[in-house]
């Protein structure tokens, strides 16, 4: 049986706090970004840029057959792996599922501490964009 949003979520925040310093987190976050899946050239544009985010990073969002589609990619390797995060919450889910989910990963200190301001602005965007119902 698939992992609600909430589990997914439960999941990421659970295998950060196992790691035993912020420097086994940071690289922890670094290594999901390896996951991510590759991010299509042709989204690789001025309109999919996410303004708010200090370094170059792109998000592309869609919904057929009502389920969020989204490719996303960025120049720094922490934001890239909190974006496989925020991918593996959000992916292939439902407008009924994203509309009534509150992702709380942009709140939890272990998450959190890895970025600067600019960088969970950014992070903080593309979790309204994923909310966005196109």
């Amino acid at each position: 049986m698939e992992m609600t949003m909430h589990e997914l979520e439960e999941d990421i925040k659970k295998d950060l706090l196992d790691l035993e310093d912020g420097i086994s987190q940071y690289s922890f976050l670094i290594e999901c970004g390896k996951e991510m899946p590759s991010f299509p050239t042709r989204y690789r544009t001025e309109e999919n840029l996410i303004r708010e985010c200090q370094v170059n990073t792109w998000l592309y969002t869609k919904w057929p057959e009502d389920r969020l589609e989204f490719y996303a990619d960025s120049e720094s390797l922490i934001v890239k792996g909190a974006l496989s995060l925020i991918w593996e919450i959000y992916h292939e889910r439902t407008k009924q599922e994203v509309s009534a989910y509150k992702c709380e990963l942009l709140e939890f200190q272990p998450f959190i501490a890895h970025f600067n301001y600019e960088q969970l602005a950014g992070l903080k965007k593309i979790i309204e964009k994923c909310r966005e119902f196109k």
